[in-house]
């Protein structure tokens, strides 16, 4: 058996590490494979191949993190190289845009697949799928936003135990069933205001919302930081000379997002416990609790500062970037950047709002009521 080709990326110059293994991998024959390894995850590799090279590889992790990443990187044999059914849900009647993707899924043998358009993250029929029909596939972002979203949906072999969705995510969507949360999105964009789905946050105990923020909205930004300051690192070293705000935004970036991380990790440490007990409280005057009742205020107002300084920071990137004007040199990789950029932004605003506007001052509520009650 041939050995396959291992690349340590650690030990390549930074400005040199995505160029090498692009050559890795132009250099491969159909259905030759070679490994990569790295300190981190490497899946702004994995998107960049997917813009430059198109969908005519697979990306298996070997080995994932968290000090050590290992990725098998396979050229796919030319007749697997074929064009993948598309189906384009914008053109689809909304009453019938989940009934029709299910249909399509339903008539998929193991191991074929169909790429899915949409001109939103589709993201609740991922969780719907996982309800409906349990750990049988994989979903894989080809092009996530901010205009079009590509998701390729692939049917797992019958001999293969994947284990394809990760066990937070196969509760995540039970907990959803359970709770009635309707997976449907709107038809377009411009049919509503709210951002799909639509959850009716106010009515939801705040014990349910707290675990929500933190698997969801919190769950993003860990999933996102690294990569998102490397890339921004990645792309200061190679265009930096030309353009000196990349220069600025790769420092920016580093503590925008150590603040962020801190700012979360409080809440999951320190406020969020201390709302559950409050919740517990309410519904049992016998349940001990571990903070002084009506002192929830201060702390509140200092995660609330947090993010004042966070949406400064997202302005900033702005004004840096021109609004995300991309300039005429700007390289696939640069294109990415701004791209995740402006998903970071809006998934921020979106979890900042949802803290501020509900969270927050329910949570301050009911500290005063339990004042009230003691």
């Amino acid at each position: 058996m041939a050995t396959i080709e291992t690349l340590d990326v650690t030990k390549l110059e930074p400005r040199m590490k995505h160029p090498t293994i692009f050559k890795y991998f132009d250099a491969l024959q159909p259905g030759e494979e070679f490994v990569i390894e790295n300190d981190h995850d490497p899946k702004p590799l994995y998107y960049e191949l997917i813009w430059e090279r198109g969908n005519i590889f697979t990306w298996e992790y070997l080995q994932k993190g968290p000090e050590w990443f290992i990725v098998k990187i396979c050229k796919n044999l030319l007749e697997e190289q074929k064009e993948v059914e598309r189906l384009i849900v914008t053109t689809i009647e909304p009453k019938f845009k989940h009934p029709t993707i299910f249909k399509y899924f339903d008539a998929l043998q193991p191991g074929d697949r169909f790429i899915i358009e949409n001109d939103h993250d589709p993201k609740p029929l991922y969780y719907e799928l996982i309800a409906e029909r349990g750990d049988i596939f994989t979903w894989e972002y080809l092009q996530q936003g901010p205009e079009v979203f590509e998701v390729q949906i692939t049917k797992n072999p019958l001999t293969e135990n994947t284990d394809s969705i990760p066990e937070k995510d196969i509760k995540k969507a039970e907990m959803l069933k359970a709770k009635g949360v309707q997976f449907q999105c709107s038809s377009s964009k411009n049919d509503s205001d709210t951002k799909c789905p639509t959850y009716d946050y106010d009515k939801w105990e705040l014990d349910f919302l707290v675990d929500y923020i933190a698997n969801t909205h919190h769950r993003y930004i860990k999933d996102n930081a690294e990569n998102l300051n490397d890339l921004a690192i990645k792309i200061a070293e190679h265009h930096g000379d030309n353009h000196p705000e990349l220069n600025r935004v790769s420092t920016v970036m580093y503590h925008f997002l150590q603040d962020l991380l801190d700012n979360i990790a409080r809440e999951e440490k320190v406020l969020f416990p201390v709302i559950k007990q409050m919740v517990s409280k309410k519904a049992n005057a016998d349940t001990e609790i571990t903070y002084k009742m009506g002192s929830l205020e201060e702390p509140i107002n200092l995660l609330k500062k947090d993010h004042e300084v966070a949406l400064a920071d997202l302005s900033f990137f702005r004004i840096l970037t021109s609004d995300y004007t991309l300039p005429a040199d700007a390289c696939s990789s640069y294109q990415y950047l701004f791209q995740k950029m402006k998903e970071f932004e809006s998934e921020l605003q979106t979890h900042i709002q949802l803290e501020n506007n509900i969270l927050f001052p329910k949570a301050i509520l009911l500290d005063a009521e339990l004042v009230q009650l003691n």
